[in-house]
């Protein structure tokens, strides 16, 4: 199997086998097709580079369709920490090494004057911790009115951790959107956010490959 199979096109088939991603996991089989689709997906597991090739790759196929016509920010990514963050946004770069994208990390430990400038310009994406976001927003200096997608990255600790911010963005998103939420565990928390915040989603359980494979 390769990512050519999953219809991906082949600049981002190109970037991930020169970064030594040849072919998907049977775990990305799984669910880059259905981020394709416009399908809401909860996912459990754990391992970053299958996580994050895992949405990084459909999302950057999706922002390069009808780019041209879109003048606000499409994707926004909610991460829990600026490390995290980091990570995201360092393997972006990887795959976008044929098709650039306008993007933007906005945490704690960033100048404001870099942020502000950058969001003065057209971005196709956001990745973000809550707290920092939250402050842009109600500064006024951004605007989520137009997000057509929403990546949870780590949606136990968020809820966990910082549920008060997190939830106050989420209302500030349009209610008409993609959502692909990604966690380590499932909590009896994040199970209820996600029947109230989820449309039709598809769940998937990394311990459901295990077990087929024992």
């Amino acid at each position: 199997m390769s990512f050519k199979n999953l219809n991906l096109i082949n600049p981002i088939v190109r970037a991930a086998t020169e970064a030594g991603c040849a072919k998907p996991s049977e775990l990305q089989n799984d669910i880059i097709p259905q981020i394709l689709n416009g399908r809401d997906i909860l996912c459990c597991m754990s391992n970053d580079m299958e996580r994050l090739t895992s949405f990084i790759m459909p999302i950057i196929q999706l922002l390069k369709k009808n780019n041209t016509d879109h003048n606000e920010t499409r994707v926004l990514i909610l991460t829990s920490t600026k490390e995290s963050a980091l990570r995201i946004e360092e393997n972006f770069k990887v795959y976008t090494k044929y098709l650039p994208l306008a993007q933007l990390s906005v945490y704690d430990g960033i100048s404001n004057g870099t942020q502000l400038s950058s969001l003065r310009k057209r971005l196709d994406l956001i990745i973000a911790t809550p707290d920092k976001l939250l402050e842009l927003d109600e500064q006024r200096h951004i605007t989520l009115s137009k997000i057509e997608m929403l990546v949870v990255d780590e949606a136990d600790e968020l809820l966990e951790s910082n549920s008060g911010t997190f939830i106050k963005l989420i209302h500030k998103l349009p209610i008409k959107r993609q959502n692909i939420f990604y966690s380590s565990t499932i909590s009896k928390d994040l199970t209820i956010f996600a029947e109230r915040t989820l449309n039709n989603r598809l769940e998937i359980n990394k311990k459901d490959y295990f077990s087929a494979v024992s």
